[in-house]
């Protein structure tokens, strides 16, 4: 009896062949495959797409589309609602990306802006001052870093393409030494609105401009301009009200006048003919000259602006002082409409002698008194009786005055000295 033996069969093709690569990397393409998804659009076959680059957070779960959200519009402010989002499994979303489009399909996508920018973690928001044009709002539910399938679209809804009213503008009416460095500018526009005001003098040679937000009241103001290096004359303030929506108002204007040059006071002394030269005596005159249109006013409160001509004199009324130092001064009693603003004059000459002072008023001609000649732009002093000695012929001087603080030109430029022309003597 033999003994029967039993070949070895040829194994199966691949039957020992490792699968786990092969079948990894179907796993992995089913995986990107089901991982795939549009973000302009809904896609029914896929799960979610991700936010971040963690691919190992998908879970076999997907984010379905919330249903297309409501919106409406209030005073250019869009409001958008929408209904809770789950995963298919049931899980909660996390929150919501808003987005716009211009047309009700196609288009591009914009971002929501205000109160719907970013990642929204309630069901509604607003975002403040709709820009013109047709918007259609969408949400996109989000889940951690994975974003589900967007919404379908909303009704359109119209932007705010009103343009605000022009803004009110004010200014000085007068740009002078005193605040041209620093010039108030104010007015009102809509509320919440941007005002860009600009300044400028004749020929725009000089521009200055500035930006500022308007109050809950409407209210807005300029940090104060700096028109030092303004050109006198016109300068013109121009303010444009922008709302949220970008739509511009038309100008709002004021002007001002600038008027930076001091007018300069100049003595003159004068002797009738009948007087000796050099010696100070009654009938003897002071003429101050102003180089410019002085405010009557702040001289006298008493002189009118307009007023040509106005006098104060009377019995002893005025008087007229001349002290050791050959320093003129003036003064009035209770009988005078004011007490005029002359300032010391210093004679520039020695006509004061000693002991006691000069002092010079009296009764009827003889009074001491003061004219102001507006259309001349001058003051005239005429000396009355004098009490006091004297020193005799004394010669040409040099005689100045000092405006007192407040003696200004119509434009408020305060008035300073300057030396006169011409020597002159009483």
């Amino acid at each position: 009896m033999s003994r029967s033996s039993k070949t070895p069969q040829p194994a199966e093709p691949n039957q020992h062949v490792k699968s786990g690569p092969r079948r990894h990397a179907r796993i992995a393409g089913a995986m990107a495959a089901a991982l795939v998804m549009t973000w302009g659009g809904p896609a029914a076959s896929a799960f979610w797409q991700t936010m971040s680059s963690n691919a190992g957070a998908a879970r076999a779960d997907s984010i379905p589309a919330v249903a297309a959200p409501a919106a409406s519009v209030a005073a250019g402010a869009a409001t958008v609602s929408w209904s809770q989002g789950t995963t298919a499994a049931g899980r909660p979303v996390t929150g919501y990306i808003v987005a716009r489009y211009t047309s009700a399909t196609g288009g591009t996508r914009v971002a929501a802006g205000g109160g719907c920018a970013g990642t929204i973690t309630t069901l509604a928001c607003t975002e403040a001052s709709l820009p013109a044009g047709t918007w259609h709002y969408t949400v996109t539910p989000v889940l951690g870093a994975w974003a589900g399938i967007e919404s379908g679209r909303s009704a359109g809804l119209s932007g705010d393409s009103t343009p605000p009213a022009a803004p009110t503008v004010s200014a000085p009416s007068v740009v002078n030494i005193a605040n041209t460095a620093s010039v108030p500018v104010s007015g009102t526009a809509e509320a919440g609105s941007s005002v860009t005001v600009t300044v400028k003098d004749a020929g725009a040679a000089h521009t200055s401009t500035q930006t500022v937000i308007t109050n809950g009241s409407g209210q807005w103001t300029a940090v104060n301009f700096d028109l030092t290096t303004f050109t006198d004359g016109a300068i013109t303030y121009t303010a444009i009200a922008a709302d949220a929506a970008g739509n511009a108002s038309a100008a709002g204007t004021a002007t001002s006048s600038k008027d930076t040059e001091a007018p300069t006071a100049s003595v003159t002394l004068s002797s009738p003919t009948r007087n000796m030269a050099g010696t100070v005596e009654a009938g003897d005159t002071l003429t101050i000259k102003y180089s410019a249109d002085i405010s009557s006013t702040s001289i006298c409160s008493a002189w009118t602006s307009g007023v040509q001509t106005a006098e104060i004199a009377g019995n002893n009324v005025v008087t007229v002082t001349i002290s050791s130092a050959n320093v003129l001064s003036l003064s009035t009693t209770g009988g005078a409409a004011c007490s005029p603003k002359i300032g010391d004059v210093t004679l520039g000459g020695n006509y004061y002698a000693p002991p006691g002072t000069l002092t010079f008023k009296g009764n009827g001609n003889n009074a001491s008194k003061i004219v102001w000649d507006r259309t001349t732009q001058t003051v005239t002093i005429t000396l009355g009786t004098r009490s006091g000695n004297v020193n005799s012929g004394v010669g040409t001087s040099s005689p100045t005055v000092a405006p007192p603080t407040g003696v200004t030109d119509v434009n408020g430029n305060q008035a300073v000295s300057v030396q006169p022309a011409v020597n002159s003597r009483f």
